[in-house]
């Protein structure tokens, strides 16, 4: 049994050995049904392989604390034509593109950015497990996090009728925030792996 969960965690997080999917083309001018399209990643069988394994968040934020920004910005539009429904990547890619006076196409990836949190936002209101903003992923709640401006403090799973991450978190006043995640989609995945 502790074989099979650790075979899951890695599966999860991108560690095991996995195909890498092809680049996916699209229009950043246009403005898709987020929801449906974070679902249609979120639930999909190739996540892991899509938006998880070699998710460059760090080796763009490494680029873009060096002012690499061109280097940064061509690491952040390759992964997101890989994962389009990463708002981390979109976020660094916009400020990166912006960086280099191509404001247009930053802008284009803002609004990506604030389509998909819009699609989380909308889910619930983060105040209970019954009322939980819905996400596709953990690293998608530490992406709704960091654009709420909030830093975790800790994190816990709930269990009760469903299951949500309770995450307490601190604003930049130092005061302390709870939030409910509901991340059914990473739950789904994971018992796929178990069975």
């Amino acid at each position: 049994m502790k074989t099979l969960i650790v075979l899951a965690i890695l599966a999860l997080t991108g560690c095991a050995a996995v195909q890498e999917s092809p680049d996916l083309e699209f229009d950043w001018t246009e403005r898709p049904d987020f929801l449906k399209l974070r679902n249609d990643f979120g639930w999909s069988d190739d996540w892991s392989a899509r938006c998880q394994l070699g998710r460059p968040a760090g080796e763009m934020a490494s680029a873009m604390n060096s002012e690499s920004w061109e280097e940064a910005a061509k690491i952040g539009l390759k992964w997101v034509k890989r994962c389009p429904i990463d708002i981390r990547g979109h976020y660094y890619t916009a400020i990166s593109l912006s960086e280099l006076g191509r404001d247009v196409e930053a802008e284009n990836h803002i609004a990506w950015m604030e389509g998909l949190m819009d699609s989380i936002v909308e889910s619930g209101d983060g105040n209970s497990c019954e009322t939980a903003y819905v996400v596709i992923s953990i690293s998608e709640e530490y992406d709704a996090l960091m654009l709420f401006g909030l830093e975790r403090k800790s994190q816990a799973l709930v269990s009760g009728p469903m299951m949500c991450d309770l995450i307490t978190a601190v604003e930049e006043d130092g005061e302390e925030v709870s939030i409910y995640f509901n991340p059914a989609a990473h739950f789904a995945r994971l018992a796929k792996i178990l069975k």
